[in-house]
């Protein structure tokens, strides 16, 4: 459990790491992009990454686990047959990728298309990125470093040379070089896990049937979570998209401190037994629900105050937008849960991919209803019922492999408690001039209303936490 909680905080210190890049990138770019040239940026940079699926063709998701299991049960051998045999699926896939869309582009000059041009340095980076490989061995250390250094650098360039919106090609570009060479510093160590290229496939029959099978759900996902802006760019128009887009910008940053857990922990759960795994499936969805309610509720006593400190006065249109979405801090890590730790753990794929199809099919159908006559509005109300949809049979289509009762005795009590921390936070006055202050006393403020509440109350996960506590002490004596 040492090297998990290790990999965690590593993968935690990056995640929080990516969270505050943004507070430093996004208020500025909101100013001097403005509402109308950020949304030309939210709806190509989706489509980009809906084409990043193809780049890919889940090998991430197949290569985690089967790495996991390599390290665990298999020879050196084994492991460079595995790495090499999957990469070269996702190497063929990624050049017909780039050919396509590089074909497409210039043929019909399609809406966007030479910002789609610049963009292509990330279909790339999707091509040749092997992260999957050192998250299979749970050498998360090393992912950490590397992209650090490079995001620092992509930052630096923004401040340096976005002046106007007429800079607009200058970050697309910043952003796609970033990124590929993000890729690239991986390979600069792979020498020293696997040996030279095999001249063959990893197990081509039954990688193809379930690169199929993942990428069902990997398309269907990219539907309600990068389609959607340019769906919503299609029936209004791009200030509405960067109304949208910016409203869920918060929220998933957060979640990508959250989902760090399901990502680091999915590799252990697909090399532990059947009993070992409940009582992990358990704990870290007591911790996902904890996390997520907090972050949740204190973001949304704040976006009032929030949306013009952050993003400017010309974005407070999308205060309403930025406090509902929110809520999806709490949903997606809470299915992320049974889809990444348990359902793609245990090699059930099938019922990894029915729930996020089914909620692309919903995203589609409220997106084409809602759109057109409520704008960024109408697009928000579309995901939540999505996402609250995914949730719910995510959880249900398992769980012949859990007990719902002893996996969800805590859960309510977390939603309880968020609920008195949210109105709390909202009934607290804003005694403070600077926005920034009185955000940040008000969140240390539910911050301890929240974590006074949760001892209070018999909550099995107090117990770990006293235990971490105890043991982080020890530690720091020694």
């Amino acid at each position: 459990m040492k090297r998990t909680f290790l990999n965690i905080l590593y993968n935690a210190v990056y995640q929080i790491f990516l969270v505050l890049v943004p507070l430093i990138t996004v208020p500025y770019l909101s100013r001097v992009l403005g509402p109308k040239t950020y949304g030309i940026y939210g709806s190509v940079n989706n489509t980009v990454q809906f084409l990043m699926v193809f780049c890919t063709l889940s090998v991430s998701y197949i290569g985690i686990r089967t790495v996991s299991r390599t390290r665990t049960y298999g020879t050196p051998q084994e492991l460079t047959e595995a790495f090499w045999g999957l990469w070269y699926f996702q190497a063929i896939a990624g050049l017909v990728t780039i050919l396509i869309t590089l074909l497409i582009t210039n043929i019909f000059h399609i809406q966007y298309w030479n910002y789609l041009i610049l963009m292509v340095p990330y279909l790339i980076s999707a091509q040749v990125d092997i992260s999957w490989f050192f998250q299979g061995l749970a050498d998360f250390g090393r992912v950490v470093l590397k992209n650090t250094a490079v995001k620092l650098a992509s930052v630096v360039l923004i401040l340096l040379l976005i002046k106007s919106p007429a800079d607009l090609w200058k970050y697309f570009l910043i952003m796609s070089v970033s990124t590929m060479l993000g890729s690239f510093v991986f390979w600069l160590d792979i020498h020293r896990y696997v040996g030279k290229p095999v001249d063959h496939f990893y197990k081509y029959k039954t990688t193809i049937v379930s690169i199929i099978t993942l990428m069902i759900p990997q398309i269907a996902t990219q539907i309600y979570t990068s389609l959607d802006k340019p769906i919503l760019g299609f029936f209004s128009n791009s200030t509405q998209v960067a109304f949208y887009d910016n409203s869920q910008r918060i929220s998933n940053m957060i979640l990508g401190v959250i989902t760090s857990i399901s990502l680091v922990i999915m590799p252990k759960m697909a090399s532990e037994e059947k009993e070992t795994q409940k009582v992990v499936l358990k704990k870290s969805l007591e911790a996902t629900t904890m996390l997520g309610t907090l972050f949740a509720v204190i973001i949304m006593a704040n976006t009032k105050q929030f949306v013009p400190f952050f993003f400017g006065q010309k974005f407070i249109p999308m205060t309403p937008l930025m406090f509902f979405f929110a809520l999806t801090i709490i949903m997606i890590p809470m299915g992320g849960v049974f889809a990444n730790q348990f359902a793609l753990a245990n090699r059930r794929d099938k019922e990894y991919a029915i729930p996020v199809v089914i909620g692309a099919i919903i995203e589609v159908v409220l997106a084409a209803l809602l759109d057109r006559p409520y704008g960024a509005s109408g697009a928000t109300v579309a995901i939540l019922i999505t996402e609250f949809v995914v949730l719910i049979l995510r959880l249900w289509i398992v769980r012949d492999d859990y007990s719902f009762k002893n996996a969800f005795s805590d859960v309510p009590k977390y939603f309880l408690i968020g609920i008195i921390t949210l109105i709390a936070g909202m009934l607290m006055p804003n005694l403070i001039r600077s926005s920034f202050v009185n955000m940040a006393v008000k969140s240390i403020l539910m911050l301890i209303i929240y974590a006074g509440i949760m001892f209070m109350m018999k909550l099995d996960f107090n117990q770990d936490i006293m235990d971490f506590i105890t043991r982080f002490l020890r530690k720091v004596k020694r």
